[in-house]
């Protein structure tokens, strides 16, 4: 049978073990202690320095005058005179921008068809502007003599004669139109809505036969309405047609003034408001 004891070196070895065994752990706590302070300093400083950014982009930034303000859509347009009127100076900030006020002050110029204040954050604004697109010229009246001015699609005089104005070859020129004041924002009565889109609808898809009319009197009648004369830009031969002036009746224009002119030199003016050509022959003058 066995003893029921240890040698005492044997029991020495043992207690050492034990101790030893005993001392790991606390050891490996420390060292796992250590770790986590040095961590939790490093998400610390991470967090400072993100909330710092997070500060300066979302609250300081915003506030500070803006970094860059950018105009497109009419080249040559007076910035200084967008730009006060948008309400934006050296002092502005993003925060501060009402684009709303902004748009609105800005398309009480005439020559603006629209206007858009486009917010870049967080600290860039942008102004993209749309010019209005000149349907003809108009011979009107200031109350003391005739000027030309330009008129778009939807009947708004944007500019009259003057500085700035510059005449495009292309477009025809308008005359008797009626009215009582003209000046660069005024609007033209209905009555002349539906021509004026017209003839920009023209001068967007058929320039090129825009072109060769030269002229557009407008022939007011006794009662009511009006009716139309062109003066095409290379004969001498006046055409009578109704205000609703398309694409279509002026190739069919074009087309019979080249027919009826071969076949008669002396044609003074062609009527097509019943949908059949007339014509009129000139009188001869005696000597």
């Amino acid at each position: 049978m066995s003893s029921g004891y240890l040698p005492g070196g044997e029991l020495a070895g043992l207690g050492e073990r034990i101790f030893a065994g005993l001392d790991r752990p606390a050891a490996h706590r420390a060292v796992h202690t250590t770790g986590d302070k040095k961590l939790k300093r490093i998400l610390a400083v991470i967090g400072l320095v993100l909330g710092a950014e997070l500060v300066w982009l979302f609250v300081i930034s915003p506030c500070m005058p803006l970094s860059r303000v950018t105009v497109s859509g009419i080249p040559g347009i007076d910035e200084r005179v967008v730009l006060a009127l948008a309400g934006i100076g050296d002092n502005t900030s993003y925060m501060t921008i009402n684009t709303f006020a902004a748009e609105e002050a800005l398309l009480s110029l005439p020559v603006l068809r629209s206007a858009r204040v486009v917010k870049r954050f967080p600290n860039r604004v942008e102004l993209v502007l749309e010019p209005r697109r000149a349907a003809a010229i108009a011979l009107v009246s200031d109350g003391k003599r005739i000027i030309p001015a330009l008129i778009d699609g939807d009947g708004m005089v944007f500019s009259v004669g003057g500085e700035g104005f510059r005449e495009d070859e292309t477009l025809p020129v308008i005359s008797g139109l009626v009215l009582e004041g003209v000046f660069p924002g005024i609007k033209l009565p209905r009555i002349y809505s539906g021509l004026f889109s017209r003839l920009e609808k023209l001068s967007r898809e058929a320039p090129e036969l825009l072109a060769t009319i030269s002229e557009i009197r407008i022939n007011h009648k006794n009662y009511d309405g009006y009716d139309i004369t062109l003066f095409p830009a290379h004969q001498g031969v006046r055409v009578r047609v109704n205000e609703d002036i398309t694409e279509e009746t002026l190739r069919y224009v074009l087309l019979m003034l080249d027919v009826l002119s071969a076949k008669s030199r002396g044609i003074d003016e062609i009527d097509f408001r019943t949908g059949t050509a007339s014509y009129r022959i000139k009188e001869a003058h005696s000597g």
